[in-house]
């Protein structure tokens, strides 16, 4: 797998699909906390003849280093932006996913000559206090019992109860893929940090991309309310789907595949 070094000697692992980086706008995939370059696989293949599709394994994610630094949002935009640099691209589209929709809005914050498009997807202006106290829960049992355990307690926040009701035979694979895929210090780091990130309505006021917030109807980390005026402050527009939760590209792939297409200018 290809990898990108930064400046602190912390090193970053990426792939890429499609051709043409510099002569078309890519759609950079930008994980959720506790996901890899792997979790965006099938989304990737899908679109790469439409568009170039780049992802990336960020600080603390899958086989990128943590590093010394202090895990920032402002770090990752700068990480970003530094393997856009790498790869000779000048603008891209963002696709960000929970912890990446954050990441993402810290480019369009303070990299914006370099955003074409954005699409936030299971983010919230403000968390509620279901939503602090579902990630706290996470941080303890974390500490407590290590990557297996948060990931078996997770599940039930991030998955919808129709896809666990149809998919209940696939979880040990995921949680088993899951605990391969991540490092304890990484995600313990990335988890301490997030409790500590601002309100996303503090970076959506910066926006001046197109912007399109993607929300599941059974979410319990993002309410219609928060995802809804998030669009709002960033001057865009909402979607929800239905029947899914926080995972909508996974529980919804094809949904949300063609939000993409609808949203996104041809390459």
């Amino acid at each position: 797998m290809p990898t990108l070094t930064r400046d602190d000697g912390t090193t970053l692992t990426y792939v890429t699909y499609g051709d043409a980086l510099t002569q078309a706008t890519p759609i950079v995939f930008l994980n959720g906390m506790t996901q890899t370059t792997l979790s965006w696989k099938t989304q990737a293949r899908a679109m790469q003849s439409e568009f170039p599709i780049i992802t990336y394994d960020a600080r603390g994610q899958g086989e990128s280093e943590v590093g010394d630094k202090s895990l920032e949002l402002e770090l990752h935009a700068d990480d970003l932006a530094a393997l856009l640099d790498e790869l000779g691209v000048k603008r891209a589209h963002l696709v960000g996913f929970s912890h990446g929709a954050r990441v993402a809005l810290a480019f369009a914050n303070h990299h914006p000559e370099r955003l074409d498009h954005l699409v936030l997807c299971s983010a919230t202006a403000r968390p509620t206090a279901l939503a602090r106290t579902i990630i706290r829960g996470w941080r303890e049992i974390l500490a407590a019992g290590g990557l297996e355990a948060m990931s078996w307690a997770s599940l039930t926040s991030i998955l919808g109860k129709d896809y666990l009701e149809q998919n209940e035979k696939l979880i040990p694979g995921i949680i088993r893929a899951s605990v391969q895929r991540n490092q304890l210090e990484g995600v313990t780091r990335l988890l301490d940090a997030m409790l500590d990130y601002p309100d996303l309505a503090d970076l959506a006021r910066g926006v001046r991309a197109p912007t399109l917030v993607i929300y599941g109807e059974q979410d319990l980390l993002v309410d219609a309310e928060g995802a809804r005026e998030l669009a709002t402050l960033s001057s865009g527009e909402s979607l929800r789907v239905d029947g899914v939760g926080h995972t909508v590209p996974i529980e919804a792939p094809e949904v949300f595949r063609e939000s993409l297409r609808d949203f996104l200018p041809a390459s």
